[in-house]
């Protein structure tokens, strides 16, 4: 990834505005580009929704995209990623890659399953593109594509050879579930082998909260793994693997309950931070906090601009509760963690820092 010493000092700006001033600014932004998916992952509760959600006809057109883009770039963002459902789906992806990485110069991913990856490399070298998150949770196409409920292994490793030879960092994204405990090793062998970086972190229980009904996976507490089984086999592998993200700092904070608990937390290790350190827009233009999953206010972006929704008196008194409220409870989304580790140094060391030192943020 292209972190550069702007970069670098553009982080330790924030960090101090955020830490020592009345002046916040986010670490990263996170565009749901679509809920549109050509997945049906067992654990993914996005195909439960109604199909009237999943219309393109509800998503932000690119110029409203790359106007919101515009705005944040003014905020001192560092990072934006692009996610869904499947963001591939869009067929102005590369554009809107290209207007991130290159126009405005951010940190810019791409969270998929790989499926449509390989036909979009052919077409266009998503220029301006840092890293790929690509969802990987076994070693071997039968188990995989089963899980996914998509014919994916296989393009999958095929995006992972396109990306390297574009110089564009994969990291292979694991949900951890009961039956494939015993395939992180085969996993870690996997991801060395072609060079990848991979995050294991365990599949939750994600109930999609909108106005008139929340939406969850049945059964999904089936697929949830022990959480300390999967802590000590991360542990343990991190002794043999350099290329392993999880780090022991998220682990230890989800396998001591992760976040919430108030007023007897959990853990002291770190509040979440998500509503103050991360921008997550919708694909219909709404800004949700504190965070995607628990929405308790959505501001339309295509009204207001970004920096206006991020600095309003509602939006700082949520900031200020951290994760005081009743569902934050038992929260331990490793999205959740990541996007809080910024806002404090201890942890932006377990999880930035010394992964840039093991060669995995390169």
């Amino acid at each position: 990834m292209h972190f550069s010493v702007k970069n670098g000092l553009q982080y330790v700006k924030n960090f101090i505005l955020n830490n020592f001033t009345n002046i916040k600014v986010p670490y990263s932004a996170q565009f749901e580009l679509t809920l549109r998916c050509n997945g049906k992952c067992s654990f993914c509760s996005i195909h439960r929704l109604p199909t009237s959600f999943l219309k393109e006809k509800n998503e932000m057109t690119t110029r409203e995209v790359k106007k919101i883009i515009s705005d944040i770039s003014q905020m001192g963002i560092l990072a934006l990623s692009f996610t869904g459902g499947e963001p591939t789906l869009r067929k102005d992806l590369p554009d809107l890659i290209y207007h991130a990485g290159v126009n405005y110069d951010f940190i810019t991913g791409l969270a998929t399953n790989g499926y449509l990856l390989p036909e979009l490399f052919k077409k266009n070298d998503l220029k301006g593109l840092d890293y790929i998150l690509l969802s990987l949770d076994y070693p071997n196409a039968p188990l995989h594509n089963k899980m996914r409920g998509l014919k994916v292994f296989d393009r999958v490793i095929t995006s992972i050879k396109l990306a390297n030879e574009r110089n564009i960092k994969v990291i292979i994204s694991t949900v951890v579930m009961n039956d494939n405990l015993k395939y992180l090793r085969e996993m870690c062998e996997l991801a060395s082998k072609y060079g990848c970086s991979i995050e294991m972190y365990p599949c939750e229980d994600i109930i999609r909260v909108f106005p008139e009904k929340s939406y969850q996976v049945e059964n999904v507490k089936e697929l949830i793994p022990d959480i300390s089984i999967w802590a000590n086999i991360i542990r343990s592998l991190r002794k043999e693997y350099k290329n392993i993200l999880t780090d022991p700092f998220s682990v230890e904070m989800i396998e001591k309950g992760g976040f919430g608990g108030y007023p007897n937390y959990h853990q002291n290790l770190l509040r979440c931070h998500v509503a103050e350190a991360y921008l997550f827009i919708r694909c219909d233009g709404l800004v949700d906090y504190p965070c995607k999953i628990h929405p308790i206010h959505s501001i339309n972006s295509l009204k207001y601009s970004v920096s206006k929704i991020y600095h309003s008196q509602e939006v700082r008194e949520v900031m200020e509760k951290h994760d005081d409220y009743e569902f934050c409870d038992g929260c331990r989304l490793g999205c959740a963690i990541a996007s809080s580790m910024p806002a404090r140094w201890k942890t932006v060391y377990a999880k930035y820092i010394k992964g840039f030192l093991d060669g995995n943020l390169t």
